[in-house]
């Protein structure tokens, strides 16, 4: 209220802060969920290259159908997470609005990095909470996506911003 800003440094018109403010948020949740794609990939990575090494009862845990089910499922959301947000970066780079599809596809990676994250530390078991993983930071990747989860918003506020596009626009996503 009464706030005075120098015209410089001034970020789009009088009265648009609002707008301003949702652009900002929807570049920041891209890059939350690229983050978690990130963070994903290297889950994925990690849990394979045990899954080869780690023999049991004279059997490669990757020979076992429960972990190739387990695998073939992080794998399918990471690609989904991958094809949506390439057309969230098409669409931002045309100049469209990505409100929407940001809020899907921060939504869509939260998921994505809590299964395969999870599916990771099943695969490790116990040796993933050492630091020393010769595999990699399983224990502290871990730890560091669920933060992921509460920044620009929880899945909560990622669902209202999502539906208020999809109920306007009568489900049709463009």
């Amino acid at each position: 209220t009464n706030m005075r800003v120098n015209k410089r440094f001034q970020l789009g018109e009088e009265g648009d802060g609002l707008h301003v403010a949702i652009a900002s948020l929807s570049i920041s949740r891209a890059h939350i969920a690229v983050s978690n794609l990130g963070m994903s990939q290297r889950f994925l990575e990690m849990a394979i290259a045990r899954a080869k090494d780690r023999v049991t009862f004279g059997k490669p845990l990757a020979k076992r159908q429960a972990i190739q089910q387990m695998i073939a499922d992080m794998g399918t959301h990471i690609f989904a997470l991958r094809c949506m947000l390439t057309d969230l970066a098409e669409q931002y780079d045309r100049g469209e609005d990505i409100e929407e599809k940001a809020a899907m596809c921060k939504l869509f990676s939260i998921d994505t990095v809590k299964l395969v994250s999870d599916y990771c530390f099943e695969i490790f078991g116990g040796i993933g909470y050492f630091e020393d993983n010769p595999y990699g930071p399983v224990e502290r990747m871990y730890r560091d996506c669920r933060a992921m989860w509460l920044e620009e918003g929880p899945r909560t506020v990622q669902r209202l911003t999502a539906s208020r596009k999809l109920i306007a626009d009568n489900g049709i996503i463009k």
